[in-house]
């Protein structure tokens, strides 16, 4: 892979080790327009201790009047400072469109519990739920310097969108559905009710996007990637991206065995506002379906707009989450009933 010279002059000054030798190597991007590059010590020429991952930004970051940084520079550096195990930031050159990272490989969670017995998955995902605990009692706080996350949140406005999102690119997209006009009222309505209730839940930090293919296994322990979207939100919301994850699918029973560990170590540590009693299955579930709603218009976008068809195979799964959510909580029967049509009929 032959690096643009912009790059390649930025990596002579930020590698470590005046001779030594590197080479160069595409990755995988995930849904953003962002790319990766891993920059691997090249065993041709004089020994490098580290690779590093750079990440190339779709443009170059313009601060704002105040001078801020990167989010996720910003970001990292709060959860760094709360215990978090995040990668850390070799060199911000995010004003040129890029920043180098650690390398913490390419083991994810999701890989990891694809390719192991049941007990030690069920291990794996009391560790996340440790460190996703601990994310929202440490990183709720304010750090030494300003945290951007901390300073705007989810609300009705923002989760609505979201699933108009899903309706366009979902519905009337990639499953061709033609909404009449009061179809597109009344699935705004429920859509509203749902959006609602969710942004009044209590707001802690939350990472957005906290599910398999982002938690990093590394030396035997967890890192967490792609956290530039916190922002304050439903207390529930990364639990049920984790347990309700589009990537991985866990029996129903160990999601709410799972929930239930959360609950109590959100307990013993407290300080995390938590629904009460029934209340608290309510908030997951519901959490839940509007995630995987916007979950299914993102896959249909990606194929759709990008040309990203491997988005596609994540369909099957998600629609099978949103299914179990709507008889989950008989009080969706209105929304389940706007939604019966357009699911009933999904193409993949």
């Amino acid at each position: 892979y032959d690096l643009p010279v912009a790059i390649a002059r930025f990596l002579q000054q930020a590698l470590p080790g005046s001779g030594a030798t590197y080479s160069f190597q595409r990755l995988t991007g995930d849904a953003s327009d962002r790319s990766y590059v891993r920059v691997s010590p090249d065993p041709c020429g004089t020994p490098a201790r580290q690779s590093f991952l750079l990440m190339k930004l779709a443009q170059p970051w313009v601060p704002g009047p105040s001078g801020d940084e990167l989010p996720f520079v910003n970001i990292a550096r709060h959860l760094a400072e709360k215990g978090i195990r995040v990668p850390r930031v070799c060199a911000d050159a995010s004003d040129h469109g890029f920043v180098l990272l650690e390398d913490l490989g390419d083991e994810t969670l999701e890989t990891r519990v694809c390719s192991c017995p049941a007990a030690e998955r069920d291990d794996w995902y009391r560790e996340a739920i440790r460190m996703l605990v601990r994310m929202q009692r440490e990183a709720s706080l304010p750090s030494r310097s300003p945290c951007v996350a901390l300073t705007y949140a989810f609300d009705a406005e923002t989760f609505f969108r979201e699933l108009c999102f899903f309706r366009e690119h979902a519905v009337e997209g990639l499953w061709g559905r033609t909404l009449s006009a009061p179809a597109r009222r009344e699935m705004d309505l429920r859509f509203l009710d749902l959006c609602r209730e969710v942004a009044g839940y209590p707001q802690v930090f939350t990472h957005r996007d906290y599910h398999s293919r982002n938690l990093m296994v590394c030396r035997g322990d967890l890192a967490v990637l792609d956290f530039q979207d916190a922002r304050l939100g439903p207390v529930t919301y990364d639990l049920a991206s984790l347990l309700r994850d589009a990537y991985v699918c866990l029996e129903p029973g160990t999601q709410r065995e799972m929930a239930d560990y959360y609950q109590s170590q959100c307990r013993e540590g407290g300080g995390i506002p938590l629904p009460e009693g029934d209340l608290f299955w309510r908030a997951f579930v519901r959490t839940g379906l509007q995630r995987n709603l916007k979950a299914l218009g993102t896959f249909a976008f990606q194929a759709r707009v990008k040309g990203k068809d491997r988005y596609l195979q994540s369909v099957p799964h998600t629609l099978r989450l949103v299914r179990l959510a709507l008889e989950e909580d008989q009080d969706l029967a209105p929304l389940a009933g706007v939604l019966e049509d357009a699911i009933d009929r999904s193409r993949p």
